[in-house]
């Protein structure tokens, strides 16, 4: 189990470094994306390899084409792919009436279309190992119609994210493939911090504990299951 091939998107820095560090440090072998951040990326796979293997790759992964390529360059180098971790997906706090369409494009796109075409890569691969984990990321509240003012084509994708991770988990399962969402509350590194009702904000250390639940031989029979990490906070209390 341990030797298996994870790749985090969205890896170079914060939640996504937090994440394939852990994972490196129980032996799993590393694949850390990036986008912009290759600096941080090379000091993140510096930090993996004192506990395992791992490489790093660049790709926007809003384009089909580099989606395609990324992974031909990491089963070139490496294997192919076990674990896949969907985090990559930007923010945004305006109000909607002054979004323009090139941010309410990019949120979209960053949030789902990078989800879905990773999977859509990761899945012929897993089929053939009759195994795989993928894991994705949704959002607090996403998992019902929320509207919020300052976050509408953030929700509008999570809420996406989720909808797309049920029912690859119903085609994937005679596969022996789990796919499952992870859905965060309010972050020490969010953007917006609204008060909670313990008084504290997750820590990856919180969302790092459901990424190793889900990983494990033990949970292979979630599916298609959505995991808040919140607290208790929901939005609009």
């Amino acid at each position: 189990m341990k030797d298996k091939i994870a790749l985090v998107t969205g890896s170079a820095k914060n939640l996504g470094q937090a994440i394939a560090l852990d994972l490196a440090k129980q032996g799993y072998r590393i694949v850390i994306h990036y986008h912009h951040s290759e600096k941080e990326a090379k000091q993140t796979l510096n930090e993996v390899k004192k506990y395992s293997n791992g490489i790093i790759v660049r790709a926007d992964l809003t384009r089909q084409e580099e989606v395609i390529s990324m992974f031909r360059n990491i089963d070139k180098k490496l294997g192919s792919v076990d674990i896949l971790i969907n985090l990559i997906g930007n923010f945004i706090f305006e109000p909607i009436t002054t979004t323009t369409f090139e941010k309410f494009r990019d949120v979209i796109a960053s949030n789902l279309y990078s989800t879905f075409l990773c999977c859509n890569e990761t899945f012929p691969m897993m089929q053939k190992k009759k195994w795989g984990r993928i894991i994705n990321f949704g959002c607090v509240g996403a998992d019902s119609i929320t509207i919020r003012e300052k976050t509408t084509p953030y929700y509008i994708a999570k809420t996406g994210v989720i909808m797309l991770t049920k029912v690859l988990a119903y085609e994937s399962a005679k596969y022996g493939i789990t796919v499952n969402s992870i859905s965060p509350g309010i972050l020490e590194t969010s953007v917006a911090k609204p008060p909670t009702p313990s008084g504290k904000y997750a820590q990856f250390e919180d969302i790092i504990n459901a990424v190793n639940f889900l990983l494990k031989e033990e949970s292979n029979y979630i599916n298609g299951a959505n995991i808040e990490i919140a607290g208790g906070f929901r939005l609009g209390f």
